[in-house]
């Protein structure tokens, strides 16, 4: 939430959620992202052939239970 939209909720009286945790799995998750943009890049421009996907899949897994934890905390 930026500054805007807090103030914007504060002045309307409406609920505001601070979540402990979601810039650290936000960030993983990007890190994911980019490092399969760049597998993808490589595969298209032939350098590698069918690259192990074994450690990108754990990590998005990880951020996966991350989230789930941090959604059985706010409800």
């Amino acid at each position: 939430m930026n500054f805007t939209e807090f103030v914007t909720r504060s002045a309307l009286n409406k609920q505001i959620t601070i979540v402990d945790g979601l810039p650290k799995i936000l960030k993983e998750v990007k890190a994911i992202g980019r490092n399969l943009n760049q597998l993808t890049t490589l595969c298209n421009m032939g350098k590698i052939i069918c690259p192990e996907l074994f450690e990108l899949k754990e990590q998005y897994s990880n951020a996966v239970v991350m989230l789930d934890e941090i959604a059985r905390r706010c409800s």
